[in-house]
């Protein structure tokens, strides 16, 4: 019978989710594993993990080009990071005074193969998506969700997305490369 496969859901605040193994920094949160995202290395092997989950939680943490080695470090090859986090134009981004860092759909780049400036990072991701989402939990947003030709008017108008969900795949590191080659 195949290994389970192993899923994490890094920074689960209250959202714990079966079938994930649940990690948050607050001893007073349920989770499976308490640790600090700030503070690499995480308690789990490299190569270990199939899937990552960070659901709003990227934006709080101090040095995400470091957490996104991590996320690379521990995934194995073609293992998947499914990230989400507010829209840089939205108030989202700016009304929480935890949030250290903004997205937009292109943020994720930087770590993806043939990105012509992503040579400060050791490590690649394949990008499978980058998409712009809208909420839709009160009436102001439903209304603003049926504006016509949103995905022209977001270059020009703030507020017309709330997060961007990034679904990233992982690519061994060259040297990683060479050694299962052989």
């Amino acid at each position: 019978m195949p290994p389970t496969p192993l899923k994490l859901n890094l920074g689960c605040g209250e959202k714990y989710l079966p079938g994930y193994v649940n990690c948050d920094v607050l001893p007073g949160v349920k989770a499976d594993r308490h640790f600090d995202l700030n503070r690499p290395p995480y308690p789990f092997e490299a190569d270990s993990v199939d899937e990552v989950l960070m659901d709003n939680v990227l934006e709080h943490l101090d040095d995400v080009t470091a957490v996104m080695g991590e996320i690379h470090r521990i995934l194995r090859p073609g293992g998947r990071a499914h990230i989400l986090v507010p829209y840089a134009k939205s108030d989202w981004a700016f009304q929480d005074p935890t949030h250290k860092h903004f997205f937009t759909e292109q943020s994720m780049n930087y770590f993806c193969e043939g990105w012509p400036y992503n040579y400060y990072v050791p490590f690649r991701f394949r990008l499978i998506r980058a998409e712009l989402y809208a909420d839709r939990r009160n009436w102001r947003q439903r209304l603003r969700n049926l504006i016509p030709f949103r995905p022209v008017l977001r270059y020009f108008l703030f507020n017309l997305y709330d997060g961007v969900r990034f679904e990233l795949e992982k690519i061994p590191a060259p040297a990683d490369r060479s050694r299962a080659e052989s």
